[in-house]
């Protein structure tokens, strides 16, 4: 048999179909290739797709701070409020960030494939200078909706869209689960904004 990048197109073309018309691979061969797999042990190659999730790490697209004004008059005046517009795989992630008496805001939405999830916000460790109790409120106050551990999770609406509020100036990584997927969006900073 030749290799497949040196066949003519009429090789390949009957190669194709004699491939397609092989038989199944019996039962038991599926089911030992299925034991193999490392994980909680699914039972049938359809929860085995389903166990294979995927980390997908969003890019940033839009900061309305960093970008220079496009348009001339009104429009192009400055805003406290910050617009971070991220690109995820087949999702985009809509984030708002506004100041509240102190302290801050956060309300997004996710576009794209209608699924029901839900949205962690937790203090970034991994940046230098970053605050460990800044999701808002005292470490385990149960009025505050954070848990012990810094980070708040609240759930999707029927339209994708989320708010978190009482949020303290910070760097922060906000995480999405949605399905088998989990959305990574790089440590977003929290503060006023800069002069």
């Amino acid at each position: 048999m030749k290799p497949i990048d040196s066949m003519s197109d009429d090789d390949f073309t009957e190669f194709v179909q004699r491939a397609v018309c092989l038989p199944d691979a019996p039962p038991a061969v599926l089911q030992t290739a299925i034991d193999l797999w490392p994980k909680a042990r699914p039972t049938t190659l359809g929860s085995l797709v389903e166990t294979a999730g995927q980390v997908i790490h969003a890019m940033l697209n839009f900061d309305s701070w960093a970008s220079p004004a496009v348009a001339f008059g009104m429009r192009s005046a400055g805003s406290d409020k910050r617009h971070l517009l991220f690109s995820a795989g087949e999702r985009d992630v809509d984030l708002r960030i506004n100041q509240v008496d102190g302290a801050f805001s956060i309300t997004g939405q996710v576009l794209g494939p209608d699924e029901a999830g839900t949205i962690e916000l937790a203090a970034d460790s991994d940046t230098p200078g970053s605050e460990t109790d800044s999701a808002g409120g005292e470490q385990g106050d149960p009025d505050s909706g954070q848990s012990l551990s810094g980070s708040r999770v609240t759930s999707l609406d029927e339209l994708g869209e989320f708010f978190l509020d009482g949020i303290h100036a910070g760097t922060y990584r906000l995480t999405l689960r949605m399905g088998s997927d989990e959305i990574v969006l790089p440590p977003i900073v929290v503060r006023e904004k800069p002069a």
